[in-house]
């Protein structure tokens, strides 16, 4: 659970892979809010429905949970259709989705998050509304 006295730790964030096994479990046991982030594909949507199986066969108390859709691109029906597909299957849990973006290639090259590096970007504001669904989240 998040701290807030001076001092401590306010989050720890654990990022794992998708299939990477009993790490993944032992992230989702700890977690407090899964933010699970899916690309707007076939197997994207396939991987937040397993995701969701692992979390309910942990037998614990679940955690917040949020979906966040990424590369979204609106030019493609595919991505439309699977947003949609989301928020039909998971009401109330999806967030606004991350557009594809080039800013966001870039950063990890120059060592950069892309609120240093674009701060002012699409993207950026984009992963600042995350950020913000996380903190109002805690604050519950």
């Amino acid at each position: 659970e998040p701290q807030f006295n001076s001092g401590r730790l306010h989050y720890i964030v654990l990022d794992t892979a998708p299939s990477v096994g009993g790490i993944q479990e032992m992230a989702l046991y700890a977690a407090h809010i899964l933010i699970i982030p899916t690309a707007l594909d076939h197997l994207g949507l396939q991987g937040v429905a397993k995701i969701l199986t692992t979390l309910k066969a942990l037998n614990r108390r679940p955690p917040v949970v949020r979906i966040l859709p990424t590369f979204y691109d609106e030019v493609t029906r595919e991505s439309a259709r699977n947003l949609q597909q989301l928020k039909e299957r998971f009401p109330g849990i999806v967030l606004g989705p991350v557009h594809r973006a080039v800013a966001i290639r870039e950063c990890p090259p120059l060592g950069k998050t892309i609120f240093e590096y674009r701060p002012n970007s699409r993207a950026a504001k984009e992963y600042a509304s995350v950020v913000w669904e996380v903190l109002n989240v805690s604050r519950r």
